[in-house]
């Protein structure tokens, strides 16, 4: 199989592991898109290499494909009590049994398995902190964030852009990496993600 076989394979697994979350979980429908095209441009603003570029794409299309294990209405309840809060911090791990079940993607597996962890070591599966969190993991953690402001939920309406980037202003230093946040504010102006006005 040559290299761009096996590339277009690649993608087409990729995009159907997307459809499938897509449609048994719609409200996430195009976020996977709209977090690469973040993620990527972040990577390729702090100098990130090709090759950590590629991987990083392929995180961020498949970081949430653990809800797949979650059912619809867990997604959509809110309050949360904390036996669901627990539940859904289960989706990065999960992600992780997925991917890692396809070898040429489980070198990306631990940026998926940290993509809630937070710089002040707030976040989970590990509390880890700081730079003990993997770079593209705490690319994704921004990139992430943000669409999930912008998005619409059943239990609060989405910010606006203005509003979403103060919060991750405000989030530096404390949930998110101070430079992957300088590498944002760098490229979001000149974004236009895939199924977002």
């Amino acid at each position: 199989m040559t290299r761009d076989q096996l590339t277009r394979m690649e993608n087409d697994v990729v995009r159907a592991l997307v459809r499938a979350l897509e449609m048994a979980h719609p409200h996430l429908t195009g976020h996977s898109e709209r977090v690469a095209s973040y993620a990527v441009a972040m990577g390729c603003e702090l100098g990130l290499s090709k090759a950590t570029l590629r991987g990083l794409r392929l995180a961020a299309a498949l970081h949430d494909i653990g809800m797949l294990g979650l059912p619809n209405e867990l997604l959509t309840a809110f309050p949360l009590t904390p036996d669901q809060r627990t539940q859904i911090e289960q989706h990065p791990r999960l992600s992780v049994q997925l991917v890692s079940r396809i070898h040429r993607f489980r070198e990306i597996a631990l940026w998926i398995e940290c993509h809630h962890e937070r710089w002040d070591g707030s976040g989970y599966p590990h509390g880890w902190h700081g730079e003990q969190i993997p770079l593209p993991a705490r690319v994704l953690a921004v990139a992430e964030a943000f669409d999930g402001m912008r998005t619409e939920t059943p239990y609060r309406p989405a910010l606006s852009e203005q509003e979403a980037i103060a919060e991750i202003q405000r989030g530096a230093g404390t949930l998110f990496d101070p430079r992957v946040v300088a590498a944002f504010l760098k490229v979001q102006p000149i974004l236009q993600p895939v199924g977002r006005e």
